[in-house]
């Protein structure tokens, strides 16, 4: 059966010479998917690719999950995703292909199950050997100095639908808050239903159809119920009336589905 990618988001994300692309993938329980990692920087970088677990909380943060906490949703998302291959080295500006496999059980149950790959530098042996710039010279007193190695890396969400699936989103408790250089709107983002919602948040004014700030990418996965959303809006861009905001899914599954809800001006 031909690879098969049901949804994926193009939009490069780059970190520290390390570009990947997509930053989203969707998959069925027997589609398969690429990744393109592309060294943008001046040397030969070796990088580890590793399944991980990611939690995302009601502030939208998406925080790092150890395996010990993990649900059994969880942990068939790190048995049916593979990949390959696992370590790559890359010349500088050499791109290079990651392939995404599914393998599910007829047993498993419908629902929306999610890891995140993640790519991560490996710190060459000139950088690791180096010494600290507070090392003690030849002749000095020797104390204590440590060296610290940053380690970059991007994890991207990849999400395996199986079976009938179904979600839905509503903006509610919306609201302006005056801020020094402006105002900020929050919103909270609430999600039911078997799947994430991914989609694009406008801020606009009432009976406009052009957005004065826009967020794009705005998930709430199944592990939440809601997240809040805050957007900072310029003083200079601070319509007098009234305002709403409209969240359009952008994801297939959801259809271009539009919710809005009016923002209440605080005192």
């Amino acid at each position: 059966m031909a690879a098969a990618v049901l949804f994926s988001i193009a939009q490069p994300v780059i970190a520290s010479d390390l570009l990947v692309a997509p930053t989203r993938i969707v998959l069925d329980g027997n589609s398969g998917g690429e990744v393109m990692v592309s060294n943008t920087g001046d040397k030969t970088t070796t990088y580890r690719i590793s399944l991980v677990l990611r939690r995302m909380d009601a502030t939208g943060q998406i925080n790092p999950l150890d395996e010990a906490l993990a649900t059994p949703s969880d942990a068939a998302a790190l048995d049916i995703i593979n990949y390959a291959p696992r370590k790559i080295t890359l010349a500088p500006q050499q791109p290079q292909t990651v392939r995404i496999g599914v393998r599910a059980p007829p047993s498993l149950a419908p629902g929306e199950y999610r890891a995140h790959l993640l790519f991560r530098a490996v710190p060459d042996a000139a950088t690791i050997d180096a010494p600290a710039p507070d090392a003690p010279k030849p002749g000095q007193p020797q104390g204590m100095s440590i060296a610290l190695t940053p380690i970059y890396g991007i994890a991207i969400p990849v999400i395996v639908r199986i079976g009938a699936i179904e979600g839905k989103a509503v903006l509610a408790n919306a609201h302006l808050t005056p801020v020094a250089d402006g105002a900020r709107v929050t919103v909270t983002l609430q999600r039911s239903g078997n799947r994430s919602v991914y989609g694009t948040l406008d801020v606009l004014a009432q009976g406009s159809s052009t957005p004065i700030s826009t967020v794009k990418g705005l998930a709430a996965y199944t592990e939440v119920a809601s997240r809040d959303v805050s957007v900072t809006i310029a003083r200079d861009k601070l319509p007098a009336g009234p305002l709403v905001v409209r969240f359009t899914e952008t994801d297939p599954a959801g259809g271009g589905a539009v919710v809005e809800a009016k923002v209440a001006r605080g005192a």
